[in-house]
């Protein structure tokens, strides 16, 4: 299943890396992807201001759930997350107009590592899904 297999894919990089060498954010986000990743469909809260910006090329990722809207997740990601399997970068397909959570989360912040720890391995997963659909 994809969170074994997200679980072995962060096993194989922490034995290549020293567990006890200090965190340093990716020096590019388009290197990481992995805040864009998640199991939940609430992962991305769009607010009314959000909803405004994103226009009808934004607002066909968003999906609303009862009276709240939130951004599609497809195959553990936003869908709005193009990923290039043969560079292996992540980009935000709407990154002009994405919410305002999306543009809180700033490289290098207690945030941002947060994302970086819980979800190893998913974008690599994501990548061996694309490559494997060749």
């Amino acid at each position: 299943d994809l969170a074994g297999r997200a679980e072995e894919a962060h096993a194989r990089r922490n034995a290549t890396v020293k567990q006890s060498a200090p965190w340093q954010a990716p020096a590019d986000c388009q290197v990481c992807g992995r805040c864009c990743f998640s199991e939940s469909y609430e992962h991305v809260r769009v607010f009314g201001v959000d909803w405004e910006r994103l226009g009808d090329e934004g607002q066909a990722h968003t999906e609303a759930v009862e009276n709240r809207v939130y951004m599609k997740m497809t195959d553990g990601h936003c869908s709005a997350l193009s990923i290039d399997p043969g560079t292996r970068r992540f980009g935000c397909s709407i990154y002009e107009v994405r919410p305002d959570v999306c543009r809180s989360l700033e490289r290098g912040t207690g945030a941002c590592r947060g994302e970086y720890e819980a979800k190893a391995g998913r974008p690599d997963v994501a990548i061996e899904r694309l490559l494997s659909k060749r």
